[in-house]
Parts: structure tokens; C-alpha cells; sequence
């Protein structure tokens, strides 16, 4: 599996974990709002930053068979040889999916601190706002 979709579905399902959690546990990754909205960030930039970094690996890759004169042999049909294959890249469409999956996750984790009473309105919305995420009005009732 690709790291950038891989390192998402880790975070994730850390995500997705946290928001199960009994109170007396969910409070200290609360009080860690700065930790995972870091993470949640870095995870964000390493998804939207794979385009440019494969387009880079393609060319260091395709230059370099070129300036070599690089051939592969080919186990299913012994004794040819041809040029590498170039590296395959993580379809878009699976990018957008691991996006999508980690900030709803992290998305949910705020919503359960605030319903708990852990952060207030403004910190979620400025954390939300930060990373492009919106709020829902009606997301943002606290346990009674």
C-alpha cells in the first residue's frame, strides 16, 4: 500500500478509536488538541503534496534509465530484456477517499470533545477553519 494513503488510515483509525473512548480517557486527547490537529495538517500535506512528489520520483526514475541505458530482465519470458517500468502511481481517486476519511474522523474527534464540554465552539471552529473543514450548527450540542 502507498505510504500517503497508508500513514492516513493509521491516523484515521487513531481517530475513529478516540472518538469511542470513555470520558476520563477522551479528556487527555483533548487537552492533545495541538498534537492531533498537527497530525491531522501533516497528513493533509503529505496527500495533497503526493502529485508533485511522484511527478519528481517519475523524472529521477526516467532519467536515470535513460542516462544508464537500464534494462530489466523479464521472468515471465526468459531471456528478453527491456526498459523498468516507471513507478505506478496512487490513483486520485483513492487520495481523495483517504482525505476524506481523515478529516471526517478528525472532524467527529471535535465534535466529541465539544459535546463533552472538553473544547468550546471557538477553538473547534478555529481548528475547523484551519484546515478547510466546515461546521455544522447542528453538530455542536453539548451532553446535558
Amino acid at each position: 500500500m502507498a505510504y500517503s494513503i497508508e500513514i492516513a488510515r493509521i491516523l484515521t483509525d487513531q481517530l475513529a478509536k478516540i472518538v469511542t473512548l470513555n470520558r476520563h480517557q477522551l479528556v487527555g486527547h483533548a487537552a492533545n488538541l495541538d498534537f492531533w490537529t498537527g497530525e491531522v495538517r501533516h497528513v493533509l500535506g503529505v496527500i495533497d503534496g503526493y502529485g508533485p512528489r511522484f511527478e519528481r520520483m517519475k523524472a529521477a526514475h526516467d532519467g536515470y534509465v535513460a542516462d544508464h541505458g537500464t534494462l530489466e530482465f523479464r521472468l515471465d519470458e526468459p531471456g528478453l530484456t527491456g526498459k523498468p517500468a516507471g513507478p505506478r502511481r496512487v490513483p486520485s481517486r483513492e487520495l481523495a477517499e483517504a482525505r476524506g476519511r481523515l478529516r471526517d474522523a478528525f472532524y467527529r474527534a471535535l465534535v466529541r470533545f465539544h459535546a463533552e464540554g472538553f473544547i468550546d465552539e471557538g477553538p473547534l471552529r478555529r481548528t475547523c477553519d484551519a484546515l478547510g473543514m466546515g461546521v455544522e450548527s447542528s453538530d455542536l450540542r453539548r451532553r446535558g
